[in-house]
């Protein structure tokens, strides 16, 4: 198991190996949590909220209706695409469990 040095300012460097298994790189965010009597610092993904919206609005924009909501009102359309969205929900609770 490697060890690592705490430094004057509380910095400590994560070993090169265990960087490269998770695919850790400089500048990359991570989420320190304590746990016992150790800490855990696990890596998060930040999406930047306006580049998001735009590409979730380009997406939207390029969009054609399925057939199978042709007739259907945009209420209709709504209600189906939340219980999918609840669907694909609970189904990735269920893995992750």
């Amino acid at each position: 198991m490697p060890l690592v040095t705490v430094k004057s300012k509380f910095q400590v460097t994560i070993p090169a190996g265990l960087r490269k298994d998770i695919d850790l790189r400089e500048g990359d965010l991570m989420e320190a949590t304590l746990v016992g009597d150790g800490i855990l610092l696990r890596p998060k993904d930040v999406v930047d909220r306006i580049t998001a919206a735009n590409r979730i609005a380009a997406r939207l924009a390029a969009a054609r209706p399925s057939p199978r909501d042709r007739g259907l009102t945009e209420d209709e359309i709504m209600k189906d695409t939340v219980e999918e969205i609840s669907a694909s929900r609970r189904e990735r609770r269920a893995r992750e469990t």
